[in-house]
């Protein structure tokens, strides 16, 4: 009888191990299922912008906005592209699309992201473009190499597997840093303001 008890008891034993293991394993599917909403909530807080040749995410806060020369001259009160041929003696390179990301101040002067898309179809190197249109239409002046020093671009990154250049222009409003990637035929100039600006661009690819 001793015998027969000792194994009942460690097949009630046993029992109680297997059920143990299937509540606390049910119990953390529940709480793994639990924390899904929240990765969920997250993502839905930014949302894409795309086009044919690239795309980037951005903050539901923030609102994009298409963008074109003749919308920036009447920002700015001025034909940009005429004076900066006048001043030069050639036009700038030719505009082919821009895009902006505006903040709750809806300004063009220090809004988080800008991207303005120039035809190169020269498939000038980013040095070559610079020394031709600086940051046209964003920034412009004297154009010989001591002038224009304090303005040269001065680091790199990648961006999109693609190697960029770029540089912190400190007296502009927001700080600004201009970036320059070149790409299949056209060269893409970005202006990036604060925190929420790079956070922007580190999302930026190209399809």
């Amino acid at each position: 009888m001793q015998k027969g008890s000792a194994q009942l008891l460690l097949i009630f034993v046993g029992l109680l191990i297997l059920v143990g293991g299937y509540v606390y394993l049910n119990s953390s599917k529940t709480q793994s299922v639990q924390i899904a909403p929240v990765v969920k909530n997250a993502i839905s807080n930014t949302q894409t912008y795309s086009n044919e040749e690239f795309e980037f995410q951005y903050s539901k806060d923030l609102k994009v906005q298409e963008d074109t020369e003749e919308a920036f001259n009447q920002r700015g009160g001025g034909n940009f592209r005429k004076n900066f041929e006048g001043y030069v003696m050639y036009e700038p390179g030719k505009f082919l699309s821009g895009v902006v990301i505006l903040d709750k101040d809806n300004s063009f002067d220090t809004n988080p992201f800008t991207l303005w898309v120039f035809d190169n179809p020269d498939n000038l190197s980013i040095d070559s473009w610079f020394d031709k249109y600086w940051y046209y239409p964003f920034l412009w002046g004297v154009f010989d190499y001591v002038s224009k020093g304090h303005v040269t671009l001065d680091s790199e990154a990648t961006i999109s597997g693609i190697m960029a250049k770029s540089k912190i222009v400190s007296y502009q409003p927001g700080v600004p840093k201009y970036v320059y990637i070149s790409n299949n035929g056209k060269m893409y100039l970005f202006r990036i303001i604060g925190e929420e600006g790079d956070r922007i661009l580190s999302t930026f690819k190209f399809l």
